[in-house]
């Protein structure tokens, strides 16, 4: 703490620097002050947290927040909005620095601590939990945006530090603080159990701040979701399947799905005929609107997809049902999604029909197909790069 005392004649005047908190200020004062320097982000579909860190508008967040490469909507606690921008990134330590030029001298900035905090130490957790439920109903009427959590430093390893705070979904990005008000983490992550969280450690982000590495233009997010297709014809069969996706900064899809459970076996022996798809490898340009909530993504591309036909016969002398499977063949396909709140609506089109892409380079007789997919993002983003 800084004082100074400004003397004329026998008349002194104490005097705080600014910033600064006088002895007797309680931890709800000093509190509110620090939370004036925490930022609520919006990227994309993703609800983070951020905190300002030096007079020039630079937000210091975790990397996951920002992966997406696109440019974050910053809000201030009195509301005011600017739009940041990923100046450096350190993808491994999941920190990453915003710069927002408009917000500079706006918002008083946090110190970051020069030391490692010691564990069993205090700690308070600023961000905002569960954002998107905020102002929902009523009764949550100015809570979780700009809360706070305490707890201690359960651990500190070479990267990270262990902490029981009660860190959770939309703390991403936010700063843990010691009683002085000083960054001693960014929050980063957190186990499945309940008050078992990590923060980068600050001299991560002091390390990312003296090198600013920039983001490399290939960075983004692998994702894991659940898809349903359904072709849409009479004797086809519909399928479930396991979808994994690489998202080059929200503008480049690549996705390869396997289709776990199809029962396209039984609708053969119901109908004496019917095919499925089995596996799908597709890429398409992405371009998303909107932010939070509203937010919406529309993936145009092609790709190939696998489909498998069923035969079944009834031997009239045998009394007996004979099931045989084709090889499975490929066909080309294009397809456009629309996806909103981790639910996406896709259409294929198989213009060539079944087997347009064979093993031995024929091509296949067959009338122009399609097949709706509802693809949900579950449990979605899983890592970064």
């Amino acid at each position: 703490m800084v004082r100074y005392f400004y003397c004329v004649g026998i008349m002194c005047v104490f005097w705080m620097s600014p910033g600064h908190a006088s002895e007797s200020e309680g931890l709800p004062d000093k509190v509110d002050r620090w939370m004036e320097s925490v930022v609520l982000l919006l990227t994309g579909p993703a609800w983070c947290t951020g905190v300002v860190i030096d007079d020039k508008g630079t937000v210091a967040t975790a990397y996951h927040c920002v992966a997406s490469g696109l440019r974050p909507e910053i809000r201030t606690r009195n509301g005011d909005q600017f739009i940041g921008k990923m100046v450096a990134a350190d993808p491994k330590n999941d920190v990453a620095l915003i710069v927002a030029s408009d917000l500079a001298g706006v918002v008083q900035p946090l110190p970051i601590r020069e030391n490692q905090p010691r564990q069993g130490e205090s700690l308070y957790g600023l961000g905002h939990p569960f954002a998107p439920a905020a102002g929902r109903t009523m009764a949550m009427e100015g809570m979780l945006q700009w809360s706070v959590s305490s707890g201690i430093v359960s651990a500190v390893g070479p990267r990270l530090i262990q902490t029981d705070a009660a860190l959770n979904p939309g703390n991403s990005g936010g700063p843990a603080l010691d009683e002085d008000g000083r960054i001693i983490g960014i929050v980063s992550r957190k186990l499945g159990g309940d008050n078992v969280a990590f923060l980068s450690s600050a001299e991560n982000l002091r390390l990312l701040i003296d090198r600013k590495t920039k983001p490399s233009p290939f960075g983004g997010q692998f994702s894991m979701g659940l898809s349903s297709l359904a072709p849409g014809e009479l004797n086809s069969a519909s399928g479930f399947g396991l979808s994994l996706a690489t998202i080059l900064r929200d503008r480049l899809v690549i996705q390869g799905s396997y289709i776990l459970d199809q029962n396209a076996r039984a609708a053969a022996l119901e109908r004496g005929f019917a095919w499925a798809p089995t596996f799908e490898v597709m890429a398409a340009l992405r371009q998303r609107f909107g932010r939070g909530n509203w937010s919406t993504a529309v993936d145009v591309g092609g790709g190939l997809v696998g489909t498998e036909e069923w035969y079944a016969a009834f031997d009239d002398v045998e009394h007996t049902w004979t099931v045989t499977r084709d090889p499975e063949e490929v066909a080309l396909a294009a397809f456009w999604r629309v996806s909103f709140g981790g639910v996406g609506l896709r259409f294929m089109a198989l213009p060539m029909g079944r087997g347009s892409v064979l093993s031995n380079g024929e091509e296949a007789q067959a009338d122009p197909t399609f097949i709706l997919a509802i693809d949900l993002d579950l449990p979605g983003v899983f890592a970064t790069f």
